[in-house]
């Protein structure tokens, strides 16, 4: 609310205000008069009235600046600027009620801002303001009652403090923040927000609603990242479904890019010396000096390798024979003798020759050899044999030694001809120690004379070699081809695509006739046949009572026992098989049902119509049986692992399943107890002799390991576009147990006498069947694209074709005395590789790019990489 001052003399602002208008006119009126009373003042009056006069203007102006800043409501601004004005008045009758009005205006600020100080706990400063106000005006009734007030604990909490105040403040700014991250859903922001808020007010109960609501909102895009999470995974198993149609194979050159060109070393120095032909070259009584400086002439205007004028042509260094050195039965005389530089050439003339080919001839006939080292051509005796050691230092990745590792000769590398050899059937080989530094250049083609040497430290990635210049170079190109490449790696993913069903197809029909007369003497019958030697039929393949069409009545069909399990006569198609008495399964897969071993009693297909006629004396009734099946099985295995171009990896997604391999064989006592009752009491109880029986017990036992296993050896090209694979998945499932076992059984009789036998134990000998699909096999592949490495198609056909002899053969109804069944059993399995290259971040590297040629040119009407 705004506060208005309260002066005591509210009548008197219009004349105060005339007033402070009025008077600085009537100074300056009389200042500038050069006559009258005012005419004699000194000057020193002048500079003080004009003073006092400038006083009053800045009285003035803090003045209205304090009213705007009350009537704005602030309070502490029009307090000062109060304060600030009646303090620079001057002190003259004339200003008085100018005096009173900054007086009374200045106990209006104060009380207002007074107030505002009790809200936010500044009693201190509250009581001193308005005490000085009771000094100006000791009858300033709104002081008075703010004193009173700040003193009351009624109106004011003494617990209050300014500290308080501030941390309300900041805690409703904190709050205002973290609703506002919030609200542009940033829900870390808003966390650490709350937060803050809680360790100003510890019991801030909206600080701890907004990080419920804030971990209510998280939770919500968690619960939504869940669901899109497990869609994705759903949907890539989905995909996996899909056959990749493989685009046109580009014309990439599998063999390699441009060659590696140096600018420095030994290497590039050789290069020079065969690159470089000398024209004519004519030696006649010339010292090896002399023919020295003509090569090193005309190297400089022969190189054409090299474009920087500075560094063309080749350095030739002439060194003297070493003292003490030597072997005395090559030349004794070469270090005794002149030095090689004053040796002469007798007769040399070459026409065309390169720079390598004419120090050969040189050396020749002068009985010297030359080497090159990093910088120039040597020149020394021939009986210094072999090269300087040098040491070198090169800073290369920290991978460097596991990159390497995987290539060079398999002698070098002292491994077995299969890449997944693992010396048993439990599952992954485990990794191998590490090679060496100085094997792994040994098996890259660098060789090692003696005293030469190489370390790798892996602490800061450097690798120091001490080798001759030749070998020094090699292994600057090979530390070349890994510095100069990015990390890549290859992600492998194979799929088993199965596709299995069977299809089955049965029409079949039993016919019973009981035995009706076909004369009117009754003396001839007719009827169907026995149960035959095949498949019997019991009383449940049939219907039986039967209903009495005329009468109503119930009657018993002929040849259809009531007791269950009873075979059925009568039956005319008595020898035609039906259901898996016409289809047989799998072999195994019927001994893994079966694990008893016991003989399996074959059913007939279930009846789908039945069709019955009752004559005087005899009943006809047909079944007809019919099956129309279709089973399929589909099976997708995805396994997909990473590894660096060189190495192996491998990936296990299994369960060690352990199974015994060896039994003891079963022990029976030596001494028969006495007897004991088996199988119960009354007449189907029997009797033997009691005695403990030791079954046959497992004693060694194996792991195999049932799963998903994957091991792959990439190797990236040159061009980094083909990848060269080993690799061996493995699908093993585990499918049940044979029982090699036969149980122990006992002779006995019952309690009538009759001869029984006993099983006193099974005596199971148990072993497992695993069906196993693998690939071990070598390829080349393009980056991103997929290939077909295996596959196994098959078919089983069964066709069943049971008649009756003679009724079968009739024309039209021939066939309700027939039975057909078909069965047909198709599987496919494809196996498929994908090879990608990939970087650090696991992004493909040509993905959307085309592999280049071997002279850098982008081939033409490439498909993109899929």
């Amino acid at each position: 609310m705004q506060k208005t001052p309260s002066l005591p003399h509210r009548t008197t602002v219009a004349a105060l205000l005339a007033a402070a208008a009025v008077t600085p006119v009537f100074m300056n009126t009389a200042q500038a008069g050069e006559g009258g009373s005012y005419g004699s003042y000194s000057s020193l009056a002048e500079k003080e009235m004009i003073r006092r006069q400038q006083q009053v203007t800045e009285s003035d102006r803090l003045r209205d600046e304090a009213r705007e800043a009350y009537s704005k409501q602030e309070y502490k601004e029009a307090y000062d600027k109060y304060k600030q004005a009646l303090q620079i008045l001057p002190d003259a009758p004339l200003l008085a009620d100018r005096r009173e009005f900054l007086t009374a205006s200045l106990g209006d600020a104060a009380v207002a801002l007074s107030e505002e100080y009790r809200r936010f706990g500044k009693y201190d400063e509250a009581r001193t303001m308005l005490n000085d106000v009771l000094e100006e005006n000791p009858n300033n009734f709104d002081a008075k009652r703010e004193l009173e007030w700040i003193d009351d604990p009624i109106r004011t909490n003494p617990a209050l403090t300014e500290e308080h105040s501030e941390n309300v403040d900041e805690v409703r700014r904190g709050l205002y923040m973290a609703q506002g991250y919030y609200d542009l859903g940033q829900f870390d922001e808003a966390h650490e927000a709350y937060e803050k808020v809680l360790r100003i007010d510890k019991y801030n109960t909206a600080a701890r609603r907004g990080m419920e609501k804030v971990a209510a909102a998280k939770t919500s895009y968690y619960q939504a990242a869940y669901d899109q999470t497990r869609a994705e995974l759903l949907a890539e198993v989905d995909k996996a479904w899909e056959l990749t149609v493989p685009p046109d194979a580009p014309a990439v050159d599998i063999n390699g890019g441009s060659p590696v060109t140096k600018s420095a070393g030994s290497t590039y120095i050789l290069q020079k010396l065969r690159n470089i032909v000398i024209p004519v070259i004519d030696f006649e009584d010339t010292s090896v000096e002399e023919a020295i400086d003509y090569l090193r002439v005309r190297s400089i205007e022969l190189d054409t390798m090299e474009m920087d004028p500075t560094r063309k042509g080749i350095n030739f260094f002439i060194r003297k024979p070493r003292t003490g050195g030597g072997d005395a039965g090559l030349d004794a005389g070469s270090e005794s003798g002149p030095a090689p530089g004053s040796q002469r050439i007798s007769e040399l003339r070459l026409r065309n020759v390169p720079l390598a080919e004419a120090l050969n001839y040189i050396c020749e006939a002068t009985r010297l050899r030359w080497s090159v080292d990093d910088f120039a051509v040597t020149i020394k005796p021939a009986t210094e044999v072999g090269e300087d050691l040098f040491t070198r230092t090169y800073n290369v990745p920290p991978d460097f030694l596991a990159r390497i590792s995987g290539g060079g000769d398999s002698d070098s590398g002292g491994g077995s001809d299969d890449p997944f050899a693992t010396g048993g059937d439990t599952g992954g080989s485990a990794l191998t120690p590490r090679m060496s530094i100085t094997d792994a250049l040994k098996a890259n083609g660098v060789k090692f004379p003696a005293d030469a040497s190489a370390q790798f430290f892996a602490a800061n990635s450097t690798l120091l070699v001490r080798n001759t210049p030749t070998n020094l170079d090699m292994v600057e190109q090979i530390v070349s081809s890994t510095v100069t490449d990015a990390p890549k790696q290859v992600k492998i993913s194979t799929k088993f695509v199965e596709v299995a069903q069977e299809n089955t197809d049965e029409l079949g029909f039993d016919w019973i006739l009981s035995p009706f007369a076909t004369n009117f003497a009754d003396d001839i019958f007719l009827g169907g046949g026995t149960t035959g030697s095949g498949q019997s039929r019991t009383n449940s393949d049939f219907i039986s009572p039967l209903v009495d069409i005329a009468t109503g009545g119930g009657t018993t069909l002929n040849g259809v026992p009531a007791a269950s399990n009873q075979d059925v006569y009568n039956i005319i198609g008595a020898g035609n098989r039906s259901g898996d008495g016409a289809i047989n399964r799998d072999s195994i897969a019927a001994l893994l049902n079966n694990p008893n071993r016991a003989a399996e009693s074959a059913s007939a297909a279930p009846g789908i119509l039945s069709l019955t006629g009752l004559f005087t004396n005899g009943q006809v009734q047909m079944i007809m049986r019919g099956l129309n099946q279709k089973k399929g099985t589909d099976l997708m295995t995805a396994p997909s692992v990473t590894a660096r171009s060189g190495e192996k990896a491998t990936i296990e997604i299994i369960r060690e399943f352990i199974y015994p391999t060896e039994y003891e064989p079963p022990e029976l006592p030596n001494s028969v107890g006495t007897g004991t009752s088996f199988g119960g009491g009354g007449l189907l109880g029997s009797s033997a002799s009691s005695f403990p029986v030791t079954p046959a017990t497992p004693t060694s036992f194996e792991t195999r390991n049932t799963g998903v296993t994957l091991e792959i050896a990439p190797n990236i090209g040159s061009n980094d576009f083909v990848i060269d694979l080993n690799f061996a998945p493995e699908i093993v499932e585990f499918e049940g147990f044979v029982n090699y076992g036969s149980p122990i059984q006992s002779p006995s009789t019952d309690l009538l006498g009759n001869p029984t036998t006993v099983v006193i134990t099974e005596n199971r000998i148990e072993m497992p069947v695993f069906s196993k699909r693998s690939v071990n096999t070598a390829l080349t592949i393009f980056d991103g694209y997929t290939v077909a490495v295996g596959g196994l198609m098959r078919e089983d056909v069964q066709n069943v074709e049971d008649k009756v002899p003679i009724l079968g053969d009739l024309p039209l109804i021939g066939r309700l005395f027939q039975s057909k069944a078909e069965n047909h059993i198709k599987s496919n399995l494809i196996i498929f590789v994908t090879a990608e290259i990939i970087d650090a971040t696991g992004r493909p590297i040509n993905r959307g790019q085309t592999p280049t040629s071997a002279d850098g040119g982008v081939l033409p009407d490439l498909p993109p990489v899929q």
